[in-house]
């Protein structure tokens, strides 16, 4: 995901919010956070929108049974301003997205199937399917996990890239028509014509 450098070439998130496993005993933590006015000016240029309203999630942290691995488990809501590409209307979009995550400090615990895996393809020497999140978690950097960063890649993943108005479509331009007239069929665009053209080529 993208990040923001400093002078010192430091990676930094647009919106940090950094929770201190140490504060995580048997019981689950459960809190609300939402960036401040400034911070969601940064998240609106990082994902390319035009603005961003009541960013919030709520956020259930818990171990699990038997390692050291946490479990993050929330659910973002926003309402997010974009312009359909089709008409440029402004569209405001209601974001209400789900997400989990799992860390572990890499000094304490080390997943069974990441060393098995690993070891698998150093012995065999073929590739392995992609670990599930689950079995290899993200490291927890100087004992904190950053939720703002985490809320903000998911956040991200919610946002469509390419938003319609309802109803919006691509209108019919005028080598459409010509292609349309010169075939006695209608198609989408002249590669639609040209695609169709050499597939019956090919069967004669």
């Amino acid at each position: 995901m993208k990040k923001r450098g400093n002078e010192n070439n430091v990676l930094e998130s647009e919106w940090s919010y950094l929770f201190d496993t140490e504060a995580l005993g048997r019981e689950p933590a459960t809190l609300k956070i939402a960036p401040d006015e400034s911070q969601t000016r940064t998240i609106v240029k990082r994902l390319g929108i035009d603005g961003l309203e009541g960013v919030e999630a709520r956020i259930t942290l818990r171990r699990n049974n038997g390692n050291m691995v946490i479990h993050v488990q929330g659910i973002i809501t926003a309402k997010a301003f974009q312009k359909c590409i089709i008409t440029l209307a402004p569209l405001e979009i209601d974001i209400e997205a789900p997400f989990e995550a799992w860390y572990a400090d890499s000094s304490q615990t080390l997943s069974f199937t990441k060393a098995k895996r690993e070891r698998d393809i150093e012995k065999d020497n073929i590739e392995q399917p992609i670990l599930d999140e689950a079995e290899d978690p993200e490291p927890v950097v100087d004992g904190r996990i950053d939720l703002g960063e985490l809320v903000v890649q998911h956040l991200s993943l919610n946002i469509d890239p390419y938003p319609r108005a309802i109803g919006a479509s691509y209108a019919l331009g005028d080598d459409d028509v010509t292609v349309a007239h010169k075939t006695g069929e209608a198609y989408h665009n002249p590669f639609e014509a040209l695609k169709n053209w050499r597939d019956k080529e090919g069967k004669s």
